[in-house]
């Protein structure tokens, strides 16, 4: 989204992925060499601000009159730590659609940064200046489609799908503790038109051929007139491709006429943040849903035949060894597709955080934490609490990994063969045969059953 505003307000723009591309050190700093950009931006979240801050370092070697530009969730969320990298030069906060072309303006013309919402910076007495709050993008349909040509499209594709991330809503209005996302895209949720969407996935697919779109966006039914208006939009048009809310999507607004709209109009998954099956966990972390809504969610999508992928979180307030297998038993028993258990992290300036320094006992500094802990087996509880502690929430967190891990592969087993011989190969299901079928997933030399 920041290059197509940049190139629709003409300016020249190059874009690597250094992700999940093949890219290395050397292919950049030629590319830098070769580009000789006047600014540096770099879209970071906890997992990769270190590598991006390394990378910036380089650039600055090789071009030090770039200035280099942070943005995305962490250095939003972050702004003052962000800024303590000699290397990071000013920080976007926020929505950087708007905020990018004012700074690049007045780093151009050499004014100001002072009257700039949405920015933070080092002033000339090297203290940290952050300006006011940037009001939110209210019509998302003034901002251009992506500038995905800026990409090489078919490094995305998976076995026999060309696949695109595609944005309809921002923002989400609930308060759960362990969530920073409205404090990036805050909680009024904010529409796109639906015919604009729909335009858009015509487009991709008339143009590069791609074939699934996955919205990746926190709260995509969150408004129930927008949701309906896209279904309808997307019925009326009858795209030939899939599409997946792959981010999470609230149970309680899978309804059985939604979920049959979902399945009827291509959707192929929907991912629900459960996060506990406690009643009790639910109200601590402020989740605004029950198990019974969640429960009727997911078999309401099971019904209308949509994969179903569970995310559950071990370790949040008032979790217990005891409430981390009923949720197991309960992957079972509703046959979850894809069930998840991550390691709770209670990021920086994050209600969780004020919650444990209150109630809990922190290991790490939640900043130092979710920079260094990104690895999902790195061996290190964040915090631990009276009832559940380190050691047990560790052991629990990889427990419940394996078991996870051991319900999708039967899912998996099942879809393909069918109840009777799914169930008869599941004796086969262990740790080795897993392994052997994710690797062979990573190389492409199998696909998930559909």
């Amino acid at each position: 989204m920041i290059g197509a505003v940049l190139l629709k307000a003409g300016h020249d723009v190059r874009a690597l992925d250094m992700r999940f591309s093949k890219i290395n050190d050397s292919d950049l700093l030629m590319e830098v060499e070769s580009f000789q950009p006047s600014f540096v931006g770099f879209t970071t979240t906890n997992w990769d601000i270190l590598e991006s801050v390394r990378l910036a370092k380089k650039i600055k070697s090789v071009r030090p009159g770039a200035t280099t530009i942070f943005g995305g969730p962490q250095p939003t969320l972050c702004p003052v730590e962000t800024l303590q990298y000699p290397a990071v030069d000013v920080v976007v906060r926020g929505e950087g659609e708007l905020t990018i072309l004012e700074l690049i303006d007045a780093l151009e013309q050499k004014r100001s940064f002072s009257e700039i919402a949405g920015l933070a910076y080092r002033n000339s007495n090297d203290t940290t200046e952050i300006t006011a709050n940037r009001s939110l993008i209210v019509d998302l349909s003034k901002l251009p489609w992506p500038a995905y040509k800026l990409f090489d499209l078919p490094l995305y594709h998976a076995f026999d799908e060309r696949r695109l991330g595609i944005t309809s809503t921002r923002g989400c209005p609930y308060g759960c503790i362990f969530c920073v996302g409205r404090k990036v895209m805050g909680r009024r949720i904010r529409c796109r038109k639906p015919a604009d969407v729909v335009a858009e996935m015509v487009h991709w697919h008339n143009t590069c051929g791609i074939t699934h779109f996955c919205f990746v966006e926190d709260n995509l039914l969150g408004n129930p007139k927008h949701g309906d208006e896209l279904l309808f939009e997307l019925e009326r048009v009858q795209l030939p491709a899939t599409y997946s809310l792959e981010v999470g999507v609230r149970a309680d607004a899978l309804t059985d006429d939604i979920c049959k709209k979902l399945k009827k109009t291509g959707c192929t998954t929907v991912a629900i943040g459960i996060e506990s099956v406690d009643e009790d966990v639910l109200k601590l972390v402020n989740k605004g849903e029950n198990l019974e809504a969640i429960t009727r969610g997911i078999r309401a999508a099971k019904i209308a035949g949509l994969f179903v992928k569970g995310y559950f979180i071990v370790g949040l307030p008032g979790d217990t060894r005891k409430k981390v297998e009923q949720a197991i038993a309960y992957a079972r028993r509703e046959e979850i597709d894809m069930p998840r258990f991550a390691l709770v992290q209670a990021f920086p300036h994050s209600e969780l955080a004020e919650w444990v320094e209150k109630y809990g006992h922190f290991f790490y500094d939640p900043y130092d934490y979710t920079l260094t802990h990104t690895d999902e087996f790195h061996g290190d509880v964040h915090y631990d609490m009276p009832g559940f502690p380190k050691e047990e929430i560790w052991k629990t967190y990889m427990w419940a990994h394996d078991q996870a891990e051991a319900i999708s592969f039967k899912q998996a087993l099942i879809r393909r063969f069918g109840k009777g011989i799914g169930n008869i190969l599941n004796i086969f299901n262990n740790k080795l045969s897993r392994r052997i079928a994710i690797w062979m997933y990573q190389q492409k030399l199998l696909s998930l059953p559909k």
